[in-house]
Formats: C-alpha cells, structure tokens, sequence
C-alpha cells in the first residue's frame, strides 16, 4: 500500500481531538471526514454509502513515509555503573528460536555485544565495525535452553564466552572458548539493550526467543564462579561485584525491567515482548505464575513485536458537539489511491441520544487486524480491489505486521494486539479473501446501513469502552445490539452486560461466535489486547505454562473454561465453523410459542428463513461461525429454541473444543451439532435476549429492498425492544 493511516483515539466523544496518523509514498495526499453507512461495493446490495462531513481537516496535505519499528527488547539508561574498564561478566540463561536467522544480540552496550553470530554460535564480540570477538564451537539448537556468559579481563586482554545446555542427557556439552582480543570494549554512549544492539538511533539485531535472569558483574568471573551460577548460586553470591541483575519474572504487568540489585538499573520494555513465560526451570507444577514466580523468569522476545508504530500526527480533528454517534472515517486519497481510516464517534457517558446502543466489535478488529490470510475472492471484484487485497497482504507482512491469528517469525502465537497500528483490512471496503466477502468492520455496517433504512436512532461504542465505562455506558439505553463477530470479550464488559440484563436491559446478539476468547485489555496501555489461546478452536497454542495473562494476572483461553458460557448470557454459543456457503433455518415449534409471537410477525409458521441472495458467503442467513442452544452448556431452561439451521456442507466441521477425539464425522452432513439456532429468551426485570447465532445473518437484511423474513424478524425484535411495552415476565420451568 502507497497510502495508509491510523486514528488515535479511536472512539471519540465531542469536544474530543482525534489524530490521524499517515504514511504516504506519494508527494500529496487529500483528506476529509466521512460517516460510514454502508461499505461493500457488492453490486447485490446497496452499494457503498458514505457522507461527506464539512471540517477543517479537508484539504490537501503533503505526504511522507512513516515507517513501523517493529521487534522487541529492552533498553537500560546509560548508567557510570556501566564503565567496565577493568573487566567484566555477563550472563543469562536463552532459548532461541530462530538461531541461524543472522547475528542477534543477547545483551549489548557500547561497544561489546553478548549474542548469536549468523550460524547461531553463541559469541562476544568488541569494537566497531564488527570489531573482534570469540565464539562458542557449537551452535545452538532452536528451542533449547542454555546458559551462556561472557567475560572480558582488561588486564590479559581475554576474553571468554561460554555456552552451556541444558538438556539433562548432555551433562558435559558445554563449551567454553577464550581468545585474547586485540581491541577493547568501548563503555557508555547510550543505553545497554537486552535483545537487541543500537548504533546511533537504529535498533537492530533483534533476538528471537526467551531470555532469563540476565546479570552483569563488574569483573571477569573464574570458570568455577561461572558455573556456580549455572548451578543457581543468586547474584548476591558475588555481591561486592554484581552490576545488574534484571528479574523478568517482577513486573510481568509493566513496562518495567526491574533490576533486582542495590543499583537498580531498571529497564523499559519496548513492544510487548511476551511476559509471563516460563523459564528454564519450570517444572510443571504451576501455571500461575502469579504463585511460582521463581519459575517464570522469561521473556519471549520477536523481532515483528509491537506495540505502538509511534508515528507524528499529520492531522486532527476535534469532534463538534451535536456529532452524529457512528462510524466514521478518514478518506484519504491520492490519485487512484485511497485509504479509510475507521474511527467512532460516541456521547459521553449518561448523554445517550438515542435508545440503541450498538457495540462495534474493536477487541474482533484488532485480533484479526492484519491476518495473513490469503485466498480466493469472487468473481464480481473488480481487478482494482484485487490489486489493492494483493498489496495489503504485501503491504503487512513487509512492515512485520501481524493478527492475532498469526504466528510471529519464529513460529510462537501473537499473543497481543494493539489498535495504534494500521491495520489495512479493518476497512469498510474490504473483502476479506478466504470469503469472498466482508468480515468484521465491514460486516458490521449492514446493521447500520439497516437501521438507517429503517428508521432506528442509535449511538455507537466500542469495546474499549464498553471495557472502561462499565454499567454506567449502558444504563441509559433500552437496546443493545452486537455487531456480528463479537468474539473476544474481557471480565469488565461481561460483568457490565450481565449488570444490564439484570437491571432490564434487552439485548439483540445478532452474531456468531460471540463472548468467547478471555481477553484482556492492558490496565496501562487499553489499545493493547492480550489473549492466550488454548483449549478452543484456535490457530495456535499457548506454550504450557503459559495460560495466564501478564497485563491482568487472570487465566485465559475460554470463557467456557472459566464457566462463563455464551450460553448462559444468550442462549446459544459457538457450535461449528465453515466457509464455502451458508443455509437457511427452519422454524422450530418454540416459535409457535405465544411468548414469541411478537418475533414472527408477518412470518408464515412454515416460512423457511433466510433462503436467499446474502451479501455474506452469497446465499442463506445462518454461516461462517454459528452457534447453538444447549442446556447442558447453560442455555436457561425458559429459552425459546425458535429456529434451527439445516443442510450445511461437510465445510462446516465441529469446533474443536466439542470434537473430544478425531472422526471422519465431524461435519455438516452428519454431526447434528453441526446448525445454527436462533433463541429468545426472557430475563429480570422486563429484559430480553434475543440471538440469531451466525456471523452471516446480517448479510440477509438488505435483500429485496430490506423485505425479507431476516429484515422483518429483525425489525420485529427490535421494535418491541425499543419499545415501553413490557416484555413477559420469566416462566416457570
């Protein structure tokens, strides 16, 4: 992409300033401010719908490259404790990962360089230029632990490196190697990095892997002394010259590297590198870190880490009072090139100015934000919008950029997400490849394009701050409305949704696969996201012993885990996942129900639902990711099961949480779990929930001019749920 951008905030109320953040390879670029209605340029549907807002920001401005400073480390403050003239030792225990990948520093100051040379040999190295150094006989092997040091004596001119594994078969293959160096060290001229080295203002040499319990002494320790580290002697051991002794394990919530020792050189941690990871000695008794800290002296450095591209502001815009709540835009262009750059205005907290509420689903933006997916598109695209997928996916992967979907260079999960990047196919024109059609953002537009077809007043808000208002965000509102894939969902904005119910608020869940990652939003940095996957449907897999989140402390994975079932919030949760088409429902006999009857106003009891054109997938309403009603999984007993899926292809399989062992039977055509349901159910207070369970089924609403029996269904919900009139009260089961 020649053009790109992104907002920070990205949720803003009036009197607010938001700021825009651009990299253009063209000279000049043009910008203005648009309200998002509706996206996807599908010729099926209405088309792309946007309006133009008169601001300052319209005008011309010049353009220049911002690039995204990707890679994790560590940087120390200069310090006079750091002049090690007279000697030194440094040391740590690692496990590389990428080894082999090119020179990559452990730990460096100045002019020495503790590290892996291009072969994956440990080595110290001194001196500009490359200088001088000595290296370990044996490279190392990706994904082993090791104890490595280096020593420097002034006075001999030798230097030592050593390089020690820990595999318990392999007692005696450590090597130690000394040379004596013609050139010294040079002390001072900046800060002391661990995982990386600095020339000037460049960071490079990024290290991929953990690195444990670094330490510096102020003299060149003996072989014995050495190991006796290795054997786990503390630092105090050598008190009189201990330098630093930084201990990951303190802090894993923080920006902070603290240095345990007296002199407490402490160090910021740049780029999210992964925190509370195991180190070598973990034995498998604890995952908490929390109660073994001991065992959990690691970070997980990346070279494609990141936590905020950092870019100069290019322009603002202070959000007027009297501001239409929505979704909103930056459109910037230059020539045959554009970019959108998505933002939301909300009101404060108390000042609803309508009685919807609609949740766009940031925490799902942010976690697919930049998936390196690529894939087929339909044959409607014109050849530019291919281009333009093509150049995106280009566009990701050459700044380092990743989804929370995807793996880092060196194969682990990217653990964290962060909004303060650009993120090319969050767009309202985006299509997203292995679908042939909108996701996320995009999806999420049909409701607002709905709504305004139908005459609903709503606000928006973001998960973020849903996240941080909590209950109060809600209160003033009869209706709360989802977006379509609200997957990932923190303990705050649970507790503020069940708070709302509770009081007698409606909900309308009109998505698949909601409220089900553990996310977490960093208490310091909220535009950062953290989730550790296991035990669901997952594209990777926490390391053991690495569950539990660093920014909160708390377990993650599933909310299912934790006994926080969608189920027992909307009556269904995620059940099946496929791509090639979706099918329509059939209604079930809840659905004659006098209590649902409001519900299938208009709708014949035979009717088959969302049996059409869709602008998601092409055809049907239930698809993508679909949930179902289950009782066992805490779906209440009062639930109306109203209507249920049928016909899916053996492209749509089981989750995998659900599949217990491996059969040749886990898709559409034979596992019954396999279907969407549809659900409504009554709560305290004169509430309700309403679910469609499927990603798709917003897809359906525009078909035929918005006439259709999803648009209808729809409409009918949330008429009455806007509406005074009185929801029943819960039955008795």
């Amino acid at each position: 992409m020649k053009l790109t951008g992104y907002t920070d905030p990205m949720s803003a109320r009036p009197g607010d300033t938001v700021r825009f953040m651009v990299s253009s390879e063209l000279p000049k670029y043009k910008a203005e401010i648009v309200r998002l209605i509706h996206g996807d340029p599908n010729p099926k549907g209405p088309g792309t719908k946007y309006e133009r807002i008169k601001t300052t920001v319209s005008k011309e401005y010049p353009g220049r490259v911002q690039k995204i400073p990707v890679g994790s480390y560590i940087e120390v403050p200069d310090s006079p404790l750091l002049r090690l003239e007279p000697g030194f030792t440094v040391q740590a225990w690692i496990r590389p990962t990428t080894p082999g990948k090119g020179a990559q520093s452990i730990v460096s100051h100045g002019g020495w360089r503790l590290g892996l040379d291009a072969a994956g040999h440990v080595e110290f190295r001194v001196g500009d230029k490359g200088g001088a150094g000595v290296r370990a006989g044996m490279p190392t092997r990706q994904h082993e632990w090791y104890f490595v040091a280096a020593s420097w004596d002034a006075k001999s001119g030798a230097a030592r490196v050593y390089q020690y594994p820990q595999r318990w078969m392999e007692p005696h293959s450590g090597v130690w190697t000394e040379e004596k160096l013609s050139v010294k060290p040079a002390f001072g001229g900046g800060p002391l990095l661990i995982a990386a080295a600095k020339s000037g203002r460049e960071v490079s040499q990024h290290y991929n892997g953990k690195i444990e319990n670094p330490r510096i002494f102020n003299r060149a320790l003996t072989e014995t002394e050495v190991l006796s580290l290795k054997a786990g002697a503390p630092a105090n051991t050598f008190a009189t010259s201990l330098v630093a002794a930084w201990d990951f394990a303190a802090g894993s919530s923080t920006q902070q590297a603290t240095d345990a020792s007296p002199n407490r050189l402490h160090g910021r941690v740049v780029n999210m590198p992964l925190r509370a990871a195991i180190g070598h000695n973990w034995d498998g008794t604890e995952y908490n870190f929390a109660h073994a800290p001991e065992q959990y002296g690691a970070i997980h450095f990346h070279d494609d880490d990141i936590d905020d591209a950092g870019w100069d502001t290019d322009f603002e815009w202070v959000v007027p009072k009297g501001t239409k709540s929505g979704f909103y835009a930056a459109l910037i262009t230059s020539g045959k090139e554009h970019d959108f750059i998505p933002f939301f205005v909300r009101p404060h907290v108390g000042a609803a100015g309508a009685p919807i509420a609609y949740l766009a689903p940031t925490n799902t933006y942010i976690a697919y934000g930049n998936e390196h997916i690529p894939g087929l598109t339909t044959e409607w695209l014109p050849n530019a919008k291919l281009h333009l997928h093509q150049a995106e996916r280009e566009y990701v992967i050459k700044a380092g950029l990743n989804s929370m979907y995807d793996h880092h260079r060196d194969g682990s999960g990217v653990a964290y997400g962060s909004r303060k990047v650009p993120i090319p196919n969050i767009r309202p024109d985006y299509v997203n490849p292995p679908r042939g059609s909108p996701h996320a953002l995009a999806a999420d537009l049909y409701l607002i394009d709905w709504m305004e077809a139908k005459g609903f007043k709503y606000d928006v808000f973001t998960d973020e701050d849903l996240h941080l208002d909590g209950p109060a965000l809600l209160s003033p509102y009869k209706v709360l409305v989802t977006g379509s894939h609200p997957e990932y969902w923190s303990g705050p904005m649970l507790d503020a949704v069940e708070t709302y119910l509770a009081n007698g608020g409606r909900l309308m869940y009109l998505g698949g696969n909601g409220f089900y990652w553990v996310t977490s939003l960093d208490p310091d940095r909220p535009h950062v996201i953290e989730i550790r996957r296991w035990g669901g449907t997952e594209s990777w897999k926490a390391e053991p012993g690495e569950y539990y989140h660093s920014t909160t402390g708390e377990l993650g994975g599933l909310w299912r885990k934790r006994g926080r079932t969608p189920q027992r919030l909307t009556g269904v949760g995620f059940t099946a996942q496929g791509f090639d088409q979706n099918q329509p429902y059939k209604r079930k006999p809840d659905s004659l129900d006098k209590r649902a009857a409001f519900i299938f106003e208009g709708v014949g009891k035979d009717e088959v639902i969302g049996d059409f054109d869709s602008l998601l997938l092409n055809w049907g309403a239930a698809g993508d990711e679909i949930d179902r009603y289950d009782l066992a999984l805490g779906t209440p007993p009062h639930t109306l099961l109203l209507a249920t899926s049928f016909g899916h292809s053996d492209a749509y399989l089981l989750v995998i949480e659900e599949a217990g062992i491996t059969t040749p039977d886990l898709g559409g055509t034979r596992h019954p779990l396999v279907h969407s349901d549809v659900a409504y159910m009554e709560t305290p207070n004169g509430g309700g929930v309403f679910s469609v369970g499927s990603i798709s089924w917003m897809g359906s609403l525009s078909y035929n001019n918005y006439d259709n029996n999803v648009s209808r269904i729809t409409e009918n919900v949330m008429r009455r749920f806007v509406s005074d009139e009185p929801l029943p009260p819960i039955p008795a089961t």
